[in-house]
C-alpha cells in the first residue's frame, strides 16, 4: 500500500465511499462521499499525540472487537496513509488532543464533502463479509469465535500478540473444535461453497499445532475441499500432525457456566451414535457473503448481482472479469469468493483489460442497437421492464429511448414488444424475409 501510494499516477482516497456514477466508458462522472476523519490530512504526521491523551476507549473493529483502541486512532498499524480518525460518536469532546496536536491538525468543524471525478474506466473491489448468525452459540457464548477473530488472535500485532488465548478469560485453550461450513452449503441460510474454509481450518489448526504441540484439536467438516496446487498435501500434512477430522455433523453445544468450556454433541457420518465431546474453545468457518460495500455498488452502479448476492459477470468461467456495463470490471471476492491466488490473478486481469480501452483512448462496439419505432408503440413500456441493461427510457414526450451505449444489442426488448414497435439494427424482420425469399424461391 505504500507502494501505492507513492506512485505518481495513484490517488488514494480513504474512508471514502461511492455515491453516484454517471455516464459510459470512457466517460464516467462518479461522485465520491469523504468523510469527515475531523483531521486535517494536510497537517496530521501520525505521530499519535492525540492517541495517547485521549481518555476514552472503543472496541477495536480492526481485532474483531476483541482488544480496544482510542476514540480518536490510526485505523491499522501500517494504513495508509497514516493519518488518525475521531469516532464522533464516542467522542466526549475533551478536546485533550487538540491540546496535544503539535501541528494544529485536529479540526472539529470538518464535515462529509463531494468529490466529483471523471474517469474512464472503473474496476470494482468490494471484497466480502462474514455470516453472523446464532449458530453454535457465536453471540452468546464467550469462546464460541470466528476464523476471522482467530486470525486476529494468532496475528503478531493482534490483541494478544499472536498467542492463543481464548476470550473469556484469556487463557491458554488446550482443547480445540472447529466447525467448518458454518452458514453455507445450507439451504436455508446460504448454499454456496464459501470456497476458503476448509483450507482456513488447516491453515490455523496446523499454527495453533506450531506453538503448542500438546493441543488437541478436531476439525469437523461435511466434506474436505481442499482443491489447488498444494492444498491437499498440506492437508495430509495437517492430519500427520496429529490433527483430528472428524466427517460429521454438529448438533447441540452448551456452555458449563463455571468453566465456559463447551459441551458439544458429535455426530460422525456412518455411525447411529451421537458423541458428546468437551472443548476449550470452538471456531467457526462462517460462509463468505456479499460485502455491505458490494450490495451498495451494485445499487450505484446498476451491476446485475448473481442468486448468491455476489455481482454478476459475462460468463462464470470464460468472461469473469468483464459486466454488462462496459468499461466496469470485476476483481476478487465482490464476483464470488476465492482464495488469494486467484484474487490476485483476477486483479491483474481485471487492471490489463482496463488499461486497454485507456491505452487506445478508444472503444469501439458493433452498433446492433435495438431502435424504437414510435407510432407502432403501444406505450406500454415492457421493453423498460425487460431490458436487463437499464437502456431503454421514457423522455418527456412519452417515447421510447435507447441509450446506444449501454444497449447490448441482445434483442430481449424485441421479443418482449407485443406490438413489434422494437427491433435490432441489422436484423429486422424485412431482412430476414429477403434471405428466406432468397435462400427458399417460390417457382412460378
Amino acid at each position: 500500500m505504500l507502494e501505492a501510494d507513492r506512485h505518481e499516477n495513484i490517488e488514494i482516497m480513504s474512508y471514502s465511499e461511492v455515491v453516484k456514477v454517471d455516464g459510459y466508458i470512457g466517460n464516467f462522472r462518479v461522485q465520491v462521499n469523504r468523510k469527515a476523519r475531523f483531521v486535517n490530512e494536510t497537517l496530521c504526521t501520525g505521530c499519535g499525540s492525540c492517541t495517547e491523551v485521549c481518555p476514552i476507549y472503543v472496541p477495536n473493529y480492526f481485532d474483531e472487537n476483541l482488544s480496544a483502541r482510542k476514540c480518536i486512532d490510526i485505523a491499522f498499524a501500517q494504513a495508509v496513509p497514516a493519518i488518525s480518525n475521531i469516532e464522533r460518536n464516542s467522542c466526549v469532546e475533551c478536546f485533550a488532543c487538540v491540546d496535544a496536536c503539535d501541528t494544529d491538525a485536529i479540526d472539529f468543524s470538518q464535515q462529509d464533502e463531494i468529490v466529483e471525478l471523471e474517469v474512464g474506466t472503473i474496476i470494482v473491489a468490494t471484497g466480502w463479509d462474514l455470516y453472523q448468525g446464532k449458530d453454535y452459540g457465536y453471540g452468546t457464548y464467550d469462546n464460541v469465535i470466528t476464523q476471522i477473530q482467530l486470525e486476529r488472535i494468532l496475528a503478531p500485532n493482534g490483541p494478544t500478540f499472536g498467542h492463543l488465548k481464548r476470550p473469556s478469560d484469556r487463557a491458554r485453550p488446550k482443547r480445540v473444535l472447529f466447525i467448518n461450513c458454518v452458514g453455507s452449503r445450507d439451504l436455508n441460510t446460504n448454499e454456496h461453497c464459501s470456497v476458503v474454509c476448509c483450507n482456513l481450518s488447516v491453515k490455523n489448526s496446523k499454527l495453533i499445532m506450531s506453538e503448542y504441540p500438546d493441543s488437541e484439536i478436531v476439525v469437523s467438516y461435511i466434506d474436505m475441499r481442499c482443491g489447488g496446487k498444494m492444498y491437499e498435501e498440506y492437508y495430509r500434512r495437517a492430519r500427520n500432525a496429529g490433527i483430528i477430522f472428524i466427517k460429521g455433523l454438529i448438533g447441540k453445544i452448551e456452555e458449563d457456566s463455571k468453566t465456559k468450556n463447551l459441551k458439544v454433541q458429535l455426530e460422525p457420518v456412518g455411525t447411529d451414535s451421537v458423541v458428546e465431546m468437551e472443548f476449550d474453545m470452538v471456531v467457526l468457518s462462517s460462509a463468505s457473503l456479499p460485502s455491505q460495500g458490494t450490495n451498495q455498488i451494485a445499487s450505484v452502479m446498476n451491476i446485475e448481482k448473481t442468486s448468491d448476492g455476489f455481482l454478476k459477470e459475462v460468463h462464470a468461467r470464460l468472461d469473469p472479469i468483464n459486466t454488462k456495463v462496459p468499461g466496469v470490471y470485476l476483481a476478487g471476492s465482490c464476483q464470488g469468493q476465492k482464495s488469494i491466488d486467484l484474487a490476485v490473478s483476477q486483479a491483474k486481469g481485471a487492471a490489463s483489460t482496463a488499461g486497454i480501452p485507456m491505452k487506445h483512448e478508444e472503444y469501439v462496439m458493433e452498433l446492433i442497437r435495438a431502435k424504437p419505432i414510435d407510432e407502432r408503440c403501444a406505450k406500454c413500456y415492457k421493453c423498460i421492464e425487460a431490458c436487463p441493461y437499464s437502456a431503454i427510457s421514457v423522455n418527456e414526450e412519452g417515447l421510447i429511448v435507447v441509450d446506444l451505449i449501454s444497449c447490448r444489442g441482445c434483442g430481449i426488448c424485441a421479443a418482449t414488444c407485443p406490438s413489434k414497435a422494437i427491433e435490432l439494427a441489422h436484423y429486422k424482420d424485412i431482412q430476414y424475409m429477403a434471405y428466406i425469399d432468397e435462400l427458399l424461391p417460390l417457382e412460378e
